[in-house]
């Protein structure tokens, strides 16, 4: 039968024998009062999620009703043993109304008697308390079994969330670190071109396409007088690039530096697009343009004059965030 979630809340339900019978109890050290019940109610939206069949679901809280119901009706018979006649005691839903007590009249012997009659109304209700928990007991067992269980799944799915959240946090950091990024532009106006320099060349072979285009022109540019630089290096400039265009900025990746940095991620078993991946360091104003990312362009009149902000930090155990527009932090959430 498929699962459902629903809600599971532990309850302490206090009897409050003390207060129920007034001034006519007198505490029988003989009789082991309860001064509380656990019950687990399951109420959906209420509570810890919990994941059950509707069969369990119903049949759960009908066990926990009947308990409580059982409880109220033996505490309004406890508080008419002690001389009460207006009770009304609801502990399923909280509700109840009861008239206080009065000390009993002083007729001779009336004390004895009032011991007399509260020890036998105590013994009742110990009876009647320890009948409903114990049947009770089944459903309360399988309901904390049930808890403990997805207790324990929750927590090994976050302690696995984190170990995959710290991989890449350091799957990532290695790759930005590594000096292998050459970019370049003619003159305003005219598209960035951004490769990898372990990744051009003739014996890395060339794709069709737009992706082969770009490695062409790369490939064909005399760029070796140019300092490689680190994928961080790389995301500064092109966010200074973007900052200071009049209008789109167009840059074009060699298809084979975005390959084969996806592909380099997927070895070390991190998924993710290489748009993804450069958000992680060039922040969130970049979008996906029909060579790669490309930054969102903000009209110069819209611009904001602050200092631009920093995208901070990891997300789980990993180095902190770096100014200047961009981080290799805060992919977090994984």
């Amino acid at each position: 039968m498929t699962r459902e979630w629903t809600g599971v809340s532990l309850e302490n339900v206090r009897l409050e024998v003390a207060e129920i019978a007034g001034l006519a109890f007198r505490p029988d050290p003989s009789v082991a009062l309860p001064e509380r019940v656990e019950v687990y109610r399951i109420l959906d939206g209420r509570g810890e999620p919990l994941p059950c069949t509707p069969t369990e679901h119903e049949r759960w809280e009908l066990a926990a009703v009947a308990c409580l119901g059982r409880l109220s009706r033996a505490l309004e018979d406890f508080c008419r043993a002690h001389g009460g006649t207006m009770i009304e005691i609801d502990l399923v839903t909280g509700r109840g109304i009861r008239y206080g007590i009065g000390r009993p009249r002083r007729w001779p012997g009336w004390e004895r008697r009032a011991v007399e009659r509260s020890a036998r109304a105590q013994q009742v209700l110990a009876l009647e308390v320890a009948r409903a928990v114990e049947d009770y007991r089944p459903v309360r067992a399988e309901v904390a079994l049930r808890v403990a269980e997805e207790r324990a799944a929750r927590r090994a799915a976050m302690e696995a969330e984190q170990r995959a959240t710290r991989h890449r946090r350091t799957v990532l950091d290695e790759l930005a670190r590594r000096r292998v990024w050459q970019h370049r532009s003619a003159g305003p106006g005219e598209p960035v071109l951004v490769r990898r320099v372990d990744l051009s060349g003739v014996g890395a072979g060339t794709e069709p396409g737009l992706g082969g285009a770009v490695a062409a022109a790369f490939d064909n540019s005399m760029m070796v007088d140019q300092e490689s630089v680190s994928a961080r290096e790389l995301a500064d400039a092109l966010n200074v690039v973007a900052r200071r265009a009049e209008g789109p900025v167009d840059i074009r990746w060699d298809e084979r530096a975005r390959a084969g940095t996806e592909a380099e991620c997927l070895a070390r078993e991190v998924r993710l697009t290489f748009l993804e991946w450069w958000q992680d360091l060039a922040g969130p104003r970049w979008r996906p343009g029909p060579h790669g990312p490309v930054p969102i362009f903000v009209p110069p009149g819209q611009r904001a004059s602050a200092p631009r902000p920093s995208f901070g930090g990891t997300g789980m155990g990993g180095t902190g965030g770096f100014t200047g527009g961009h981080s290799y932090g805060g992919f977090g959430g994984y």
